[in-house]
């Protein structure tokens, strides 16, 4: 299933490159992050630490601060799964300027490809029944002219390849607060 399928680092730079210009970009703990961190460093970067799933609601809160900015939440399948009323509380606040990606590749990559109960889950049924029909697609399907036009708050579903370990951040929590700060002060 997974040959032909991207590394989470290009599923990742390739949603980001579906934007004309840079969004905001708030990754999971763990994989996410350090695959972020990889595809596409920024001082705009969010990576989280503490606990697992809630990058989605961090995002909302990012969002909801920075109305004029686009935002993209990073999450993987099985941290969804640990936080998937932030999707219904993100369809209520309706935020004009917020996107998920959801990489899918059915283990928790960080602990060693350990299957997650999620893994038959149909992730675009579950974004299009929660936040519309026409607020999610499959990554392989959309073009930045296609994304343009995706109404937010949205949600990309990225079925990726199965991989090894993120290479470590190598930064601390107090790192990465002093940049994302400075970053948001524009």
């Amino acid at each position: 299933m997974t040959a032909n399928l991207p590394s989470q680092k290009d599923a990742i730079a390739s949603a980001l490159k579906l934007y004309p210009t840079r969004p905001y970009a708030v990754a999971d703990i763990g994989s996410q992050s350090g695959w972020l961190k990889a595809a596409s460093h920024d001082a705009r970067n969010l990576y989280v630490s503490g606990p697992m799933g809630l990058s989605t609601s961090i995002a909302l809160g990012v969002a909801a601060s920075r109305p004029n900015e686009q935002v993209l939440a990073i999450i993987g399948d099985g941290a969804l799964a640990m936080n998937l009323t932030s999707l219904i509380t993100i369809a209520n606040a309706k935020p004009d300027n917020l996107a998920i990606l959801l990489v899918d590749n059915r283990v928790y990559e960080y602990t060693a490809s350990v299957p997650t109960p999620s893994r038959e889950l149909d992730w675009l049924a579950i974004g299009r029944s929660i936040l519309g029909d026409r607020n999610c697609a499959r990554l392989s399907d959309l073009a930045p002219d296609k994304w343009a036009e995706t109404p937010r708050p949205a949600m990309i579903v990225a079925d990726i390849a199965q991989g090894d370990k993120p290479p470590p951040l190598g930064m601390s929590p107090a790192m990465i607060r002093a940049a994302f700060l400075e970053a948001s002060k524009a």
